[in-house]
């Protein structure tokens, strides 16, 4: 007599839903505060009822542990990075297998400690030119928004490290494509019915421009760089000259493309969000501010050169970064889609399901950190760094698709802070809105308008 196999539940799904598109369709309006509802009353582990695809959030360490490290074969990208392909194409966020690994290895040599500290110098240069317009702001007293101009700030550096020149005359216009297709993206996700971008719909159009603009300015560089037949000392060239181990051929226009759009749009987005929010809680807490001021004050007046070999030692501008991307973590939540049937939790993950893992609920629980929304830098201290769980705290990933540029991130953060408070102090506008934003990434809502003052 055989005895049936009783399979493990499904993760328990929210009473709460919409008649239509079900409890998915409700983190759309404030996904921040829905999902932390939904964890406090459902648990570490619940479902939600999305068309057309199986939906799973998982919010311990030890689950996230599992699904970014211990069992990541059986895990590709989720249904966002399925959506971030009409942008990046087949880059090195969005691809998998052994094509991710070949182009992982091929890109690694352009965020070596030899190579940042070659980028050193310009960083610290292109800093100081922003210091130089904002001193123009801080002559006038007129407050300005400073997502903007960290967004340019962070575009300069990135398309300088990948290019060896900057965007500058076309800065604005491509920052503004970028905030376009963040946006836009974000809807996609969030909309349970989508029409496919063939059909030429006002937001499909939208889309189309958006990518065009940037495609323009990326081919352009491509094809001058071709036709000057001369190798340069940046990640164009490196990719350029870049050999497959089997075939001997080197990348066509198309996954240059797919490639550098990837580390262009990321290595600005995310830093000038981080850049952004830390301005932000500095201006908050001006005891941290001073403290921080301090430090900077004081080596430099000692005559310690700002450089890649020094940078390590302004601790307090470390901590004060790490703290800010706790409680603002640019990229906001993790996605997974399982490749084949999984247990997780003492539930059955069933295959080809999304499973979402809110890192930013992890760095703001109470389970975790004393008084998890306070503002407090020294958390990140040395002496305790060490004690801080790997996935309890992890703003750029975990696993083996860690950010391939998390310390080229921190250390250009380090310089711009380290630059920028050595001139001014960043005062927030009276009755100033501010509000995140959970997009692709944790954007400031309203932008955030701030006043420089010389100090």
């Amino acid at each position: 007599m055989s005895t049936a196999v009783v399979k493990k539940p499904l993760p328990p799904f929210p009473e709460e839903e919409h008649w239509l598109f079900g409890s998915g369709y409700l983190i759309k309006k404030n996904p921040l505060v829905q999902m932390d509802f939904f964890i406090k009353k459902y648990g570490d582990i619940f479902s939600l009822s999305v068309p057309l695809h199986k939906v799973a959030v998982v919010s311990s360490p030890d689950l996230a542990r599992y699904i970014l490290l211990d069992n990541n074969k059986n895990y590709t990208k989720s249904l966002a990075y399925d959506l971030l392909k009409s942008l990046l194409g087949n880059g090195l966020l969005t691809s998998e297998g052994d094509f991710w690994k070949k182009q992982r290895r091929l890109i690694q040599p352009a965020f070596h400690r030899k190579k940042l500290e070659e980028l050193t110098a310009m960083m610290i240069e292109a800093a100081e030119k922003a210091a130089t317009k904002f001193s123009k702001y801080a002559a006038t007293g007129e407050y300005f928004d400073v997502l903007p101009e960290m967004t340019a700030l962070t575009l300069d550096v990135i398309s300088k490290a990948i290019f060896s020149s900057g965007v500058d005359d076309k800065a604005d216009i491509v920052g503004k494509q970028i905030a376009i297709l963040n946006e836009i993206t974000m809807e996609k996700l969030r909309r349970p019915i989508r029409i496919p971008s063939i059909f030429p719909t006002p937001f499909n159009l939208k889309e189309r421009r958006a990518l065009q603009i940037l495609d323009n300015v990326v081919y352009e560089i491509i094809d001058k760089r071709r036709k000057e037949g001369i190798s340069k000392d940046d990640l164009l060239s490196m990719l350029m000259d870049a050999r497959d181990e089997e075939t001997g051929e080197s990348m066509d226009n198309k996954q240059l493309r797919d490639e550098l759009m990837t580390i262009f749009i990321a290595g600005n987005e995310t830093s000038s969000n981080a850049l952004t929010w830390t301005l932000y809680l500095l201006s908050q807490h001006p005891e941290i501010e001073e403290k921080m001021i301090r430090e900077i004050d004081e080596k430099l007046n000692a005559g310690v050169a700002l450089g890649f070999n020094t940078v390590s030692s302004f601790a307090y501008v470390h901590q004060v970064i790490e703290e800010s991307m706790r409680l603002f973590p640019a990229v906001w939540s993790v996605g997974r889609r399982t490749i084949e049937e999984d247990e997780i939790g003492g539930f059955r993950i069933e295959k080809q399901t999304n499973v979402l893992i809110p890192l930013i609920y992890l760095h703001r629980s109470e389970k975790y950190w004393d008084e998890p929304l306070k503002f407090k830098p020294e958390r990140f201290a040395p002496e305790t760094r060490g004690s801080i769980d790997k996935y309890v705290y992890f703003p750029f990933g975990g696993g083996p698709r860690i950010c391939i540029g998390n310390n080229f991130a921190m250390l250009e953060m380090q310089l711009i802070l380290i630059t920028l408070y050595r001139r001014f102090r960043f005062k927030l506008k009276p009755g100033f809105e501010v509000d995140g934003e959970p997009m692709v990434t944790l954007r400031p809502r309203h932008g955030m308008m701030m006043l420089a003052v010389n100090k």
